[in-house]
């Protein structure tokens, strides 16, 4: 008897533990049978749901905080130019229509990048990449918000905000702008290179002009007279002292070009 009754209160206690089931603060929870069939009466609230059902039941959790998703498309704006726009959607699940969200929407994320796409593709042309940047931003994100406001409620979701959170430079502006840029870096070296190449000829030019000048003949005679008088010049420094410019041993004797100098 006492081993019969300590396995019925280990049944107990299993039976207890498995037929409960718990909701976290930022969810919301909905019952989903043994027969996959959806319970679209109760929404379970945050907190410890307690029955023996759950021991064949499940229970469905959906976050209902905000939360956010974040695209990024491609479209012409008003200038028919194609421009990249980055758009951030903040939303929530309503909290009292799980059960309508959960048969109604399979696939919540890819419903609402459609939804955020077919916006943005109805306002963005409205207005030019300036625009969007500087001045109309608030302008354009008013309208999305109104078009969204009243599509998600139809998935059973809230909108909160949406912002446009990156516009880029059209692309046709931003490829011409780098051509510009390459082109000027190419045309600063090509104006270095013809400066270098200028110096360069200017020096040989006057490397040539010089040769040519030197190798004139009245440039040579006039080179040859300076010659023959530094050598006059040094002769007659060595006649001062007595000494021959060819030394003691010179075998032609003691020649001078200063004869009778005392």
């Amino acid at each position: 008897m006492k081993n019969f009754l300590k396995i019925f209160m280990i049944f107990l206690f299993i039976g207890a533990f498995a037929s409960c089931t718990s909701v976290d603060s930022n969810e919301r929870g909905i019952k989903k049978n043994w027969g996959g069939e959806i319970d679209m009466t109760t929404t379970y609230q945050p907190g410890l749901s307690i029955g023996l059902h759950w021991m064949w039941d499940d229970m469905i959790t959906f976050n209902v905080s905000q939360q956010t998703i974040v695209e990024k498309y491609d479209f012409n704006d008003k200038n028919n130019m194609e421009t990249g726009v980055e758009v951030a959607l903040d939303y929530s699940i309503n909290p009292e229509t799980v059960a309508k969200f959960y048969t109604k929407i399979s696939s919540p994320d890819v419903k609402l990048a459609k939804t955020l796409k077919s916006a943005c593709k109805e306002v963005i042309p409205q207005y030019t990449a300036a625009e969007l940047n500087l001045t109309k931003r608030n302008e354009a994100e008013e309208k999305l918000a109104t078009i969204l406001s009243k599509e998600l409620p139809e998935f059973y979701m809230m909108f909160d905000r949406v912002q446009l959170t990156d516009v880029d430079i059209p692309k046709n502006i931003s490829e011409a702008a780098e051509k510009t840029a390459k082109q000027a870096e190419l045309n600063k070296l090509a104006e270095a290179k013809v400066v270098e190449a200028k110096n360069n000829l200017d020096a040989a030019e006057f490397d040539a002009k010089t040769k040519a000048i030197l190798s004139q003949p009245a440039m040579l005679a006039m080179r040859q007279l300076e010659i023959q008088s530094r050598l006059a010049d040094a002769q007659f420094e060595f006649a001062k002292k007595g000494v021959s410019p060819y030394g003691e041993n010179n075998v032609f004797g003691d020649v001078s070009i200063l004869k009778g100098f005392k």
